[in-house]
């Protein structure tokens, strides 16, 4: 719209210079009347050129504005259909969450009536899902539900009774394995032995073996006697242990309940010395004290000359004498109370007391809590 402007005010300003020449050609000279005519003549046919040319470019002018209105309008609808594409993928989307999760609650909901089903009248059910290949299959071979099923199930297939268990009208079908051939149970290869239980002196080792070779299946039966077998090993003799004890007067010793003799027992400052089996489950012994100094200490020591046990707290002592008091199954009354440690002074202790003489460097001189006491009790559990 500009430019036709422009263009009218062009042709106001060329007509007003042809007037001013027509006006400065009057006054200067006459002028024939055929000559004023012509120049009439071509002052008008100027004038008809110049409104062709502004026609022209107005239609110029038009036609550009509706091509970009045009342009405008198609970019509008661009816009639009891209938001309904995007509308449309966002419904598709929350279409198929919605599918995947009715299949899973689907999938949940059959295994369930399956289970129960296979509480009732009908054998262990077992549910199958169709595969996406199983589909394109079925599509390829235009195959039934039936032959779908028999190809999933890869046998024979038991449609739902009563409605407990899903047929083949869904996308699952549940088989009846009571209908396969059983599968009786095998035993599979027997592991190799366990550790033995002792080092010596007799223990025990195991091994086992799995009814896997084949599982039982279809209401086979389970493998028949047991999956595990024992035997005895290493039943040589273990290496004796050594006792080393003296008391403060007369010692009496008992190991598991049998009274045990050696040197020195009724001798007071003088170590005994005697063998005990290494299975050997207690120690007991008993002190007479005639006066004066009181104390008992002592070790029981291993072939490689470990320590086994020590005279210290952990020992029980009793200034009573009860039945069976020297048997390992003996039950310990209010009397027995832990041993009391009578300290590095005890002269059984010194270096001219007889315990200097006792190998384990944790034995302790014991005693019961009364230095009143003159026979005192004391026991061990070695295990």
């Amino acid at each position: 719209m500009k430019i036709s402007v422009c263009i009218i005010i062009c042709l106001a300003l060329a007509v007003e210079i042809v007037a001013d020449s027509l006006d400065t050609e009057l006054d200067s000279k006459e002028i024939a009347t055929e000559d004023l005519k012509d120049l009439l003549f071509t002052s008008m046919q100027s004038i008809i050129s110049l409104n062709d040319l502004v026609t022209g470019l107005s239609k110029q002018i038009a036609e550009l504005t509706i091509s970009s209105a045009q342009t405008t309008a198609k970019m509008e609808i661009s816009t639009a259909e891209t938001s309904i594409a995007t509308a449309s993928l966002s419904r598709e989307l929350e279409d198929l969450k919605k599918k995947v999760s009715t299949m899973n609650e689907n999938f949940t909901d059959l295994e369930s009536r399956c289970a129960e089903a296979s509480k009732k009248d009908k054998g262990p059910w077992k549910c199958y899902h169709y595969t996406e290949s199983d589909r394109e299959w079925r599509a390829n071979h235009e195959a039934t539900e039936a032959e779908m099923c028999e190809r999933v199930t890869g046998g024979k297939f038991t449609r739902g009774k009563n409605d407990m268990v899903p047929d083949c009208g869904t996308c699952w079908c549940c088989q009846d394995q009571s209908a396969l051939i059983p599968v009786d149970g095998g035993w599979g290869f027997w592991s190799d032995w366990g550790e033995c239980s002792a080092e010596c002196d007799g223990g025990v080792q195991t091994r086992e073996r799995s009814c896997t070779d084949p599982a039982p299946a279809h209401g086979g039966v389970e493998c028949r006697v047991e999956g595990e077998e024992s035997r005895e090993c290493n039943s040589e003799q273990c290496p004796d242990y050594t006792m080393y004890i003296l008391c403060d007067d007369v010692l009496t010793i008992y190991v598991d309940g049998t009274e045990r003799q050696a040197a020195g027992l009724s001798t007071w400052n003088v170590m005994s010395t005697l063998n005990i089996p290494a299975s050997s489950e207690l120690i007991a012994v008993k002190c007479f004290n005639g006066g004066g100094g009181y104390g008992i200490i002592g070790s029981v020591q291993d072939a490689e000359g470990g320590d086994i046990l020590a005279t210290d707290s952990s020992w029980k002592c009793s200034n009573t004498l009860e039945s069976g008091w020297s048997l390992p199954g003996f039950k310990e009354g209010n009397t027995w109370r832990a041993a009391t440690d009578l300290g590095d002074s005890n002269h059984m202790m010194g270096q001219n007391g007889g315990g200097k003489d006792v190998p384990s460097p944790n034995k302790r001189a014991i005693w019961t809590d009364s230095s009143s006491d003159i026979t005192v009790y004391c026991r061990k559990t070695i295990k």
